[in-house]
């Protein structure tokens, strides 16, 4: 059975317009380029209660996990407290994460005080994943029913650098049978969204099942975009070359493209 993936960030300034939050973005390509389903992306604020819930609800639905944002060293970093209460685990110190730290710091002519090392509070029975660019590490927490919750810091380039790193070749070596989907896109110009599934309309094309249109309109243009499971290649290239030949006329061709 193919799994899905759901994403919780955490953080007041996600919800305050302080920052930006890719992670969805940035996880849910990254998930797709080994075959596994990104399906939800919520973000929350800094609660205790609310994240124990979120949590929860989603691990009713999936059986992988991810939770950005609230590992750091300050009092507002409460995603392992709220974690630890879910899962009824205790929370330890990591030596070998404290050592890491130290040297970590002490590059940056910095002293690592009693603050800065919360960031080696593991919960009980965790996997620690090293975080190749920061200081706060990920941790993957199995849980039963084969379900499985990753806790990864929230700035953007860590968060990447860890799924990079440690979690993608987890994943392709736990789930070797899934291959990613196929994709094939049609770039138009000079015709609108609208026009342009009036026209599929009035050709009578419909889409089999397992073949998803999407269309995605930006300053005059328009990609149309078929995914597909790989079993479904033939069928695939079949309605892209047909929608081809029917948006002829308004083929934004990679001659004509400024970008």
């Amino acid at each position: 059975m193919k799994p899905n993936a759901e994403l919780i960030s955490i953080g007041n300034e996600l919800l305050s317009g302080r920052t930006l939050n890719t992670h969805g973005r940035d996880l849910g390509a990254a998930l797709f380029s080994i075959g596994i389903d990104l399906v939800r992306d919520t973000s929350i604020g800094d609660h205790i209660d609310l994240i124990k819930s979120v949590a929860q609800e989603a691990l009713q639905r999936t059986p992988i996990l991810f939770i950005s944002g609230g590992l750091g060293p300050t009092v507002d970093d409460i995603t392992r407290d709220a974690l630890a209460a879910l899962f009824n685990r205790a929370i330890h110190p990591h030596p070998p994460t404290a050592d890491y730290l130290k040297e970590w710091y002490q590059k940056r002519g910095r002293k690592l005080n009693s603050i800065g090392l919360r960031q080696a509070l593991v919960l009980e029975e965790a996997t620690v994943l090293p975080n190749p660019i920061g200081a706060a590490p990920a941790q993957r927490i199995d849980l039963p029913q084969n379900k499985r919750c990753y806790l990864l810091p929230g700035p953007p380039n860590e968060f990447n650098a860890i799924i990079e790193k440690s979690i993608l070749p987890e994943l392709k070596s736990q789930y070797a049978h899934l291959t990613p989907k196929l994709v094939r896109s049609i770039h138009t110009r000079g015709i609108g969204e609208s026009d342009i599934v009036e026209q599929i309309q009035l050709q009578n094309i419909s889409m089999p099942e397992g073949i998803d249109p999407g269309f995605y309109p930006a300053q005059g243009r328009v990609e149309i975009r078929l995914t597909a499971e790989a079993h479904l290649e033939n069928e695939l290239d079949q309605h892209h070359t047909h929608l081809l030949k029917l948006f002829s006329d308004w083929l934004d061709r990679p001659k004509e493209r400024a970008d």
